[in-house]
């Protein structure tokens, strides 16, 4: 997601990064073994499945899609992706666009809901999210008056409370970052490892984004072996090393590496974004090209 958006979350100096000091992270991540079924076997000997497609953040395409709902799903679908992940409804209720998403082949997999919906009607959501026929609910951003050690609390009580509910609902609620979850507090503690002590593992997911997270100056493979258990969804989208967000391929930022790790810890689901792209279907189309290209 953007910075920019109204969720309130803001974004510091790009950090530059090479490539060299980016791979220099990695060389602790383990080689997942291949299974004869096409699964892997992760450092802690559990065998997942590999991803079976990539989805897309439909933030990405929100302006073709305000001006031709129906032809840009359309076109997302003819592009290749089978599942997406919802910014908003377009003025449409779950069910009619539950039958939009059925008319061009393609399935809500994921929503993103701000924080005053888990604080609201959150019932209504999870209900809608049901509808919609989706296995997870994402809280994209936290307001800057709640970044602080205190408020982090507050947060994290209520995303336990939204993913009991979540649970109980058959679905999974997830939390996504930006850059400043990343970059250390004063004391040196990032809020990103505040929220996850004070959340339950069992309730509340990570959704990595992956720019955001090397942006605010973290290694996202090391958040994975260690976080990887939580880590069931990513972002997908990639990064110059003057900090600029590209097309993937056109940055620095190794998925090849990236994605298989985060397959051995549990990734369920990747979602493709781009938050601000010059032509938002090619954009969409040459970065599920890439990934194709370097993960099969």
């Amino acid at each position: 997601m953007n910075p920019g958006r109204p969720d309130g979350a803001s974004s510091p100096a790009p950090a530059a990064i090479d490539r060299r000091s980016f791979l220099g992270a990695l060389p602790g991540v383990v080689l997942l073994a291949a299974g004869s079924d096409g699964s892997r076997r992760s450092a802690n000997g559990l065998r997942r499945r590999p991803l079976e497609a990539f989805g897309i953040q439909l933030y990405t395409l929100r302006a073709p899609l305000a001006d031709d709902l129906i032809g840009t799903l359309a076109a997302v679908a003819a592009i290749g992706y089978r599942e997406v992940e919802l910014a908003g409804l377009h003025g449409l209720t779950p069910r009619q666009m539950r039958t939009r998403l059925d008319g061009a082949g393609l399935r809500a997999a994921s929503s993103h809901h701000g924080l005053e919906e888990v604080r609201g009607a959150w019932s209504e959501t999870l209900e809608g999210a049901r509808e919609l026929g989706q296995g997870m609910v994402v809280v994209p951003s936290i307001p800057a008056s709640e970044r602080g050690r205190e408020g982090l609390r507050r947060v994290a009580t209520d995303l336990n409370r939204a993913g009991e509910a979540a649970r109980a609902a058959g679905l999974r609620l997830g939390y996504h970052n930006h850059d400043w979850e990343l970059a250390p507090l004063a004391d040196g503690t990032r809020p990103m490892d505040l929220l996850l002590e004070r959340t339950e593992a069992d309730l509340v997911d990570w959704q990595m984004d992956v720019f955001w997270t090397v942006h605010g100056g973290a290694d996202p493979a090391r958040y994975l072996r260690v976080e990887g258990g939580r880590v069931t969804s990513l972002h997908v989208k990639d990064r110059t090393a003057a900090g600029r967000m590209v097309d993937i391929g056109d940055g620095i930022i190794d998925f090849a590496s990236l994605v298989p790790l985060a397959e051995g810890a549990g990734l369920r689901h990747a979602f493709v974004e781009h938050d601000d792209p010059d032509d938002p279907l090619a954009s969409a189309r040459r970065s599920l090209a890439h990934l194709r290209a370097i993960l099969g």
